[in-house]
C-alpha cells in the first residue's frame, strides 16, 4: 500500500489538515498472480509474485481549503508518482457541504501495486519450494546489448 500511503502523506502536507481529519483505507482489492521472474538482484533471486489492484479511499473531514487546488494536488501527485495508470479508473470525488466554510471530501482512486519478493531462507512466504520476503525489486537497466544477430527490420 505504498501509493495510498504516499498520496495521503502528500495531501496531509499540502492541506495542513491534522491527521485526525484524514482517514484512508484500501477497498475492493483483487490479486492477480503473475510469477514474473525479475532476475538476480543484489540479494538473490527476485520475483514479481503478483499485482494488487485496489480502490484507495481517502476521507478529508472539515476541509476548508480551495477545491480546485485540492483537485490539482491529487492530479499532480498521480502524474508524478503513478506510472501504472493505464486501464485504471479516474479518481472520483464526493463532497458533502458541512457549513459555509467546510466540507467533507471522499476521494476514491484506483491503484495497482506490484508485489515483489526476494529469496530469504528466514522469510515468511513459501513459494516454489523456497522461502521469500517482501522487498522492492533491484533491477539494473542494461547499458548495451552485445552478441545478438539479426536486423531491426528497417
Amino acid at each position: 500500500m505504498h501509493k495510498i500511503t504516499a498520496l495521503v502523506a502528500h495531501i496531509k502536507e499540502v492541506t495542513r489538515l491534522p491527521r485526525e481529519q484524514i482517514t484512508a483505507f484500501a477497498d475492493k482489492g483483487n490479486l492477480a498472480p503473475t510469477g514474473r521472474h525479475l532476475g538476480e538482484g543484489e540479494n538473490g533471486e527476485q520475483i514479481e509474485i503478483g499485482i494488487w489492484k485496489y480502490d484507495a479511499v481517502i476521507q478529508l473531514e472539515r476541509y476548508a481549503g480551495d477545491g480546485q487546488t485540492l483537485l490539482a494536488v491529487i492530479l499532480g501527485w498521480l502524474a508524478d508518482n503513478d506510472d501504472d495508470r493505464n486501464g485504471l479508473a479516474d479518481p472520483e470525488l464526493d463532497v458533502e457541504i458541512n457549513d459555509a466554510k467546510t466540507c467533507d471530501v471522499d476521494i476514491a482512486c484506483e491503484f495497482e501495486e506490484r508485489i515483489t519478493v526476494i529469496e530469504d531462507a528466514a522469510g515468511p512466504i513459501v513459494f516454489n519450494g523456497k522461502r521469500w520476503r517482501i522487498a522492492e525489486a533491484d533491477i539494473t537497466e542494461a547499458e548495451a546489448v552485445a552478441g545478438m544477430e539479426g536486423s531491426r527490420g528497417d
